[in-house]
């Protein structure tokens, strides 16, 4: 506790030295209405998961990977309350390890034996997002403000590639989803910074054997997972 209270008063600090400083980009958090954009990065973390080669459970892990954003939003003041449409383009990336289990004749005996392939799996996906945010003033001063956001992002991926050990292949299909957004954003004068917990609802599976171009040792895989995404940016308001 008393380090948040230590955080909270560096920012009134700060906020209380831009106004002394920067008097002139006051009227920036004081308007009806803003507009701005912002860039940044973000992190998929697959909150459960399970990897399946038909209906058997095989084993496998996922590494996160950092991806990058860039958006467009717009802000309505309401008092207290703001409201923020949020349109932006994620890239994504992910990382799978798969251990899955084959047969194989050895040449010697002509014997089948059981064996493990490793294959590391690679993700990049790209998505159109829209979101819709309703914001809460925590503080507000002449030239600052420390918000709450919540709200729905709808997303549209129209794009997902993969390779597998050095095999590229990309899914054609591409799905809509909606993600759950709770978050805070700084503004001091111009600059904003935000930082977004994302949930996707609900939970999206992949289905290799649905893949067309997907090689055939992954044919039979199917990865179940539910995921979030952290995301941070920083921009400029008008």
């Amino acid at each position: 506790m008393r380090k948040y209270s230590v955080i909270l008063l560096l920012f009134i600090l700060i906020c209380n030295n831009s106004t002394a400083q920067i008097g002139r980009y006051i009227d920036v958090v004081q308007k009806r209405f803003n507009w701005g954009v912002r860039a940044g990065f973000n992190a998929t973390n697959p909150t459960a998961y399970q990897i399946y080669q038909d209906d058997t459970k095989i084993n496998g892990e996922v590494i996160n990977q950092v991806g990058f954003q860039c958006a467009f939003f717009g802000k309505t003041n309401l008092g207290i309350f703001f409201i923020q449409p949020d349109f932006s383009y994620y890239h994504t990336r992910g990382k799978y390890n798969l251990s899955i289990p084959t047969v194989y004749v050895n040449e010697a005996t002509g014997v089948q034996q059981d064996a493990i392939q490793n294959i590391s799996l690679n993700k990049s996906s790209h998505s159109l997002n829209a979101a819709l945010l309703l914001g809460y003033n925590v503080f507000k001063d002449n030239a600052c403000l420390f918000n709450l956001l919540l709200g729905p992002n709808f997303v549209y991926n129209y794009a997902n590639k993969y390779n597998a050990n050095n095999n590229p292949f990309e899914d054609g299909n591409s799905y809509h989803k909606l993600n759950a957004v709770a978050g805070v954003s700084v503004n001091i004068s111009h600059f904003y910074f935000d930082f977004r917990y994302e949930l996707s609802i609900p939970q999206r599976n992949i289905n290799f054997s649905a893949i067309e171009s997907a090689p055939d040792y992954l044919k039979d895989i199917t990865i179940r997972k539910s995921e979030s995404t952290l995301n941070f940016s920083f921009g400029i308001m008008f």
